[in-house]
């Protein structure tokens, strides 16, 4: 009798513990169910400029892809094409500063949804020295990068194939900064190699908030995305791995000093307070600043309150995250997608985090949203997000501290949460914001006409905000409702 109630009971054990199992990893197909509710606040967009074509038959338009300014006073500001080109703009019109596609090399690539002249930035001096930076797409040919795929490459059937190709980041100093058309010189920085087509180089950009003196002052920050799939244009769940490995660049935040030497060819150094600087292990890159993510393309601080650095993070089948930037984080990626367990082998899956989940050290989103489709809902819900910034203008006072972003895909929904609720451990609540048209209230798609919008914003000296498309090439910028 006593071993018959032994493995009683070591069979109910057993039981409780599959079933404890079962309700811990039970699979999620619907991880965020909730509908994100329209806001109260609501902006308009005004038409600044529309930026000469440059393609061909259906894709004439000029893809646009980043604006900013070059925080010399000048009030003007730059957009790319990417498909080669930067405009600068001033007085509302629109004029060729750099013919990017001709200046850099032959092996300029820019044919892939996701290749080409991707981002550029002014270094925080430009009015001084006319520095600034550009990270392109190039075909490999018998260039050596700096940074070499070193894994197995395949296809969606596992044959192994060649890598796709290679990113570059030049250093460019115009002769004249306060020249409206660029002549100067340029040098290489960093070449990496990209194992696919998709999930490239992101956004390059110096912190704002840092003055001369501080350890940040001109560190350029570098997103890199993990570097793509063997399935795409659909992406399966970093299928090399990069997320979580330290002797790739792919899938980071990095952080360099442009004018430095101790980097991986000479041309720039790693910043003595990066995180994995001084790392033990020799295959560690001391260039990491932050790690374990998709596709981090947009990055920016906010200027006021406390100044915090905002990634998004684009997701694969279910999250779009906000993040708060911080030194050495592991955002979980290619283990984590928002605050769930993601399964490799099945992007479809999710699973809740496991008991143990703080032993990981994971640094979770602050805001994500889903792919979710309520049923009242007329359309695609959330495809990728796109970053944006916290408005800091002065022409639409209810929107200042308030970090503005969009889902990029079909619907092109914009959003907006407060910055001083982006908190570690929370998750703050995502407000739609309206976009009106006149004095009528409509889409983004409705306002220009039509069915992708691929929104991207940009941002001026003064805080205002801006934004364009690659559906049609016109630079627009939000600005108050009309007063009835």
């Amino acid at each position: 009798m006593k071993k018959l109630y032994v493995i009683f009971c070591i069979c109910l054990v057993i039981i409780s513990i599959l079933a404890f199992s079962s309700i811990s990893f039970a699979k999620i197909s619907d991880p965020i169910p909730e509908k994100i509710e329209k806001s109260k606040l609501a902006v308009g967009l005004q038409e600044i400029v529309q930026i000469p074509k440059s393609g061909t038959g259906r894709k004439k338009v000029a893809r646009l892809n980043f604006l900013t300014h070059a925080g010399d006073g000048s009030g003007r500001l730059f957009v790319n094409d990417m498909r080669g080109k930067i405009y600068v703009i001033l007085n509302g019109k629109a004029s060729l500063y750099m013919n990017f596609k001709n200046v850099v090399c032959s092996n300029f690539s820019y044919e892939t949804s996701q290749q080409g002249f991707s981002y550029f930035t002014f270094h925080p001096e430009f009015a001084k020295n006319g520095i600034f930076y550009t990270v392109h797409s190039e075909e490999k040919n018998n260039s050596i990068p700096d940074f070499p795929v070193t894994k197995r490459i395949t296809d969606n059937k596992d044959n192994t194939i060649e890598s796709s190709h290679h990113d570059v980041i030049r250093e460019w100093k115009a002769a004249n900064p306060a020249a409206n058309t660029f002549t100067g010189t340029f040098r290489e920085i960093m070449r990496i190699e990209q194992p696919y087509e998709d999930h490239n180089t992101g956004q390059l950009g110096f912190n704002p908030n840092a003055k001369p003196g501080d350890s940040d002052y001109g560190m350029l920050y570098i997103a890199l995305a993990d570097g793509g799939s063997n399935g795409f244009p659909v992406s399966d769940t970093d299928p090399l791995d990069n997320g979580q490995d330290l002797s790739t660049p792919l899938g980071k935040i990095l952080r360099i000093d442009p004018f430095g030497k101790n980097g991986a060819n000479g041309k720039y150094g790693i910043p003595g307070d990066n995180p994995f600087a001084n790392d033990r292990n020799p295959k560690t890159l001391g260039e990491i600043w932050a790690y374990g993510l998709r596709n981090p393309h947009r990055f920016s601080w906010d200027t006021g309150s406390d100044r915090k650095m905002l990634i998004v993070d684009t997701g694969q089948a279910f999250i779009e995250e906000v993040n708060l930037g911080i030194k050495g984080a592991n955002y979980g990626w290619g283990n984590r997608e928002g605050t769930w367990v993601i399964d490799q082998k099945n992007e479809n899956v999710l699973f809740p985090l496991p008991k143990d989940d703080a032993k990981y050290s994971y640094t979770y989103p602050v805001a994500q949203y889903s792919h979710h489709v309520p049923k009242d809902y007329p359309g695609f819900y959330g495809i990728a997000i796109t970053g944006g910034y916290v408005y800091r203008g002065k022409a639409i006072p209810e929107l200042i501290g308030q970090y503005i972003f969009a889902d990029f895909g079909s619907d092109a929904r914009f959003f907006h949460v407060p910055v001083d609720e982006l908190v570690n451990g929370k998750q703050a609540t995502i407000k739609e914001l309206r976009l009106v048209d006149g004095k009528k209230e409509a889409t983004f798609l409705q306002i220009i006409g039509s069915e992708r919008s691929d929104v991207r914003f940009g941002i001026d000296e003064e805080g205002e905000i801006y934004v364009t498309s690659k559906s049609d090439g016109k630079v627009r910028k939000l600005v108050p409702t009309p007063k009835n």
